[in-house]
């Protein structure tokens, strides 16, 4: 179940597909992003992903691990993510985890999604430190 949602979801990605992106998530769900703000609720995720489909890309999903119990499952794995636009090719490798719930109709919805790329993040650029102040004038005594 859970692989098929994510292959649907990586083709999405790749045509641009918002509305294909967002098939499988539940009302409610909460999308963490790598330093940005959670997304959360339907409405929130699709102005993620509409922010995020500006460019071609191809996605790729491999799930290492499922499991769970009752209601609930979780799955994590590995993702490559290439930019397709000539000249950039932006590339990116990292981890994924995602959480779903069985709702009271049987079906499984996504209710929390996450990544992080491999790479550790640029180094933060530090501000400048202040001017010294001059040294107060010593009198003789």
């Amino acid at each position: 179940m859970a692989r098929q949602m994510d292959s649907a979801y990586a083709a999405a990605a790749g045509a641009g597909n918002v509305d294909g992106m967002m098939a499988g998530y539940a009302p409610d769900a909460m999308v963490m992003p790598p330093s940005m703000p959670m997304a959360h609720g339907t409405d929130q995720i699709r102005q993620l992903w509409k922010g995020m489909t500006s460019v071609k890309v191809s996605l790729q999903l491999t799930q290492e691990t499922a499991d769970g119990a009752g209601d609930f499952m979780y799955t994590t794995g590995k993702y490559h993510y290439q930019e397709l636009a000539a000249g950039t090719g932006a590339a990116e490798d990292g981890k994924y985890l995602e959480v779903f719930h069985r709702g009271a109709d049987g079906k499984w919805m996504l209710v929390a999604d996450t990544w992080s790329p491999n790479a550790p993040p640029a180094p933060m650029a530090m501000a400048p430190a202040a001017p010294a102040k001059p040294a107060a004038p010593h009198r003789a005594k």
